[in-house]
């Protein structure tokens, strides 16, 4: 009997009747009963997070490329223009060179020209 008063006199921690915690109880369920299912899971969701990241940098590559192209293309329009230009006035000079040779033109100056007046 001496136990059971030595009982009564402490005092005893009340125990609240809280109803236990949803999120709690989801993620032990997740994380102890099928933690197979959340690491694959887990695992789904970083995949496609790389997925996305990869897309992106191929969209990314791809239009780099298609600027390279243009910037491409423009400069083989400008060398086309540049060689044009070059051979016109490699053929002015060939028409000049040929006139001395051939027809023994001398070019011009103050010494042997000649003013005529009318």
């Amino acid at each position: 009997m001496k136990s059971k008063t030595k009982d009564k006199k402490k005092p005893r921690k009340k125990i609240a009747n809280k109803p236990p915690s949803l999120l709690k109880e989801i993620t032990a369920d997740l994380l102890v009963r099928h933690w197979l299912v959340s690491l694959l899971a887990i695992a789904t969701v970083i995949s496609a997070m790389k997925l996305a990241n990869t897309s992106h940098d191929v969209r990314r590559a791809v239009a780099e490329s298609q600027q390279l192209r243009e910037q491409r293309q423009q400069q083989e329009i400008e060398w086309q223009t540049l060689r044009l230009e070059m051979t016109s006035l490699t053929e002015a000079d060939r028409i000049s060179r040929l006139a001395k040779e051939q027809l023994e033109m001398i070019e011009v100056s103050t010494k042997n020209e000649k003013i005529i007046t009318l």
